[in-house]
């Protein structure tokens, strides 16, 4: 469930900083949260909750922070609540990732996960160590990326016109490792800015976006999840739904807010 959307982050090489922050819009937004639709053997009949987002240019590296509650109710008339919590730092040259998040259900820690990601400075496969829920390592292979940075050149590959991406990534969200990220990109249409009225004649291209993750332990056909969304030439996400197999969770962009670069 901590594998929610954090494609509006932007981290990069070292040497594309500037064109990063021209490519991204720091920028914390609130999304309202609604079950799509469900499938019978999911066992869930309704979900509803926020989350809070929040990408900030540290100078040296970027934050992403979020936060989401969400309520499900199941077809056996009970009802759970879930807090998922996520906070990441990614360095500009792309060679550290710190990380920690949290699952609590019906107010009990589920799952907490803290982290730290490494690659050497001259290429070449990483490291992640871990220590909670216990100390432990996990290999990444050579060219894996991080969040970010997978973003950045998605959004590259999406202003020049082309239609797919694909990229080992990982995210720091769970103890799996990284995942095989497959992206498709359709043709631009036209939405209501962030922060202004569906109503409103203020509209901006956006771009529908298809991400299907695959384990990298091999024969699996089908992804572990599949993230669609709607995504602005800055990577604002104007709307995403997480599509889990039996059951599709929903966010709408209802709040939105910019926030000014640093005076690095």
């Amino acid at each position: 469930m901590l594998a929610l959307f954090l494609i509006a982050g932007g981290q990069l090489a070292a040497h594309s900083a500037n064109a990063a922050e021209r490519l991204f819009k720091p920028h914390r937004g609130l999304y309202q949260v609604t079950l799509e639709t469900a499938e019978s053997s999911s066992g869930i009949i309704g979900a509803s909750g926020e989350t809070y987002f929040e990408w900030v240019d540290k100078c040296a590296g970027w934050n992403v922070n979020q936060h989401s509650n969400l309520t499900l109710t199941t077809s056996q008339d009970t009802t759970d609540q879930i807090d998922l919590t996520f906070s990441g730092w990614e360095a500009k040259d792309g060679t550290v990732m710190r990380f920690q998040s949290s699952q609590i259900k019906n107010g009990g820690m589920f799952e907490h996960i803290v982290g730290e990601a490494n690659f050497p400075g001259t290429g070449g496969a990483g490291l992640v160590n871990y220590t909670k829920p216990g100390k432990f390592t996990v290999a990444l292979p050579e060219g894996t990326l991080f969040p970010s940075e997978y973003s950045r050149r998605m959004m590259l590959r999406i202003r020049a016109g082309k239609s797919s991406h694909t990229a080992i990534m990982f995210d720091g969200s769970s103890t799996k490792g990284a995942y095989e990220v497959s992206s498709v990109f359709s043709e631009p249409r036209m939405h209501a800015r962030p922060g202004v009225s569906p109503a409103s004649m203020k509209k901006e291209k956006v771009w529908p976006v298809r991400m299907a993750y695959f384990p990298l332990r091999g024969g699996d056909a089908e992804p572990d999840f599949e993230v669609g969304a709607l995504i602005s030439a800055q990577g604002v996400a104007h709307s995403y739904d997480i599509d889990y197999g039996n059951f599709v969770i929903r966010a709408v962009l209802v709040q939105y807010e910019e926030i000014p670069l640093p005076n690095c």
